[in-house]
């Protein structure tokens, strides 16, 4: 299910509750899906992310990527960093968002 938030498109995660995030190293981690959305302005798709864990004020920390998907197959998707300060800048704004209308 797709909802409007501002301008953004964002996805209901339940279907996609966990995805398996692979690094650098080759190493594999499983993490929780928080949130997937698109931002108007670009057309991306954005995932934001946990494997919860705590930093040292006992906050949940949360990462947030780009999703490509190979247009050669759909079956490679990857993810990758945010590109530029504005594209961080409305991710956050999402992020808030989304965090205030769940406190409402």
């Amino acid at each position: 299910m797709d909802k409007e938030l501002n301008q953004q498109a964002v996805t209901d995660t339940e279907a996609y509750e966990k995805i398996m995030i692979k690094g650098e190293d080759g190493s594999e981690r499983l993490a929780d899906i928080l949130l997937y959305f698109t931002l108007k302005e670009n057309g991306k798709d954005y995932i934001i992310y946990t494997f919860n864990e705590k930093d040292q004020n006992g906050m949940v920390v949360v990462y947030s990527s780009r999703i490509e998907i190979s247009p050669n197959n759909p079956d490679d998707i990857r993810i990758t960093g945010i590109e530029t300060d504005d594209e961080w800048a409305k991710i956050k704004d999402v992020m808030r968002k989304v965090i205030k209308a769940n406190g409402e």
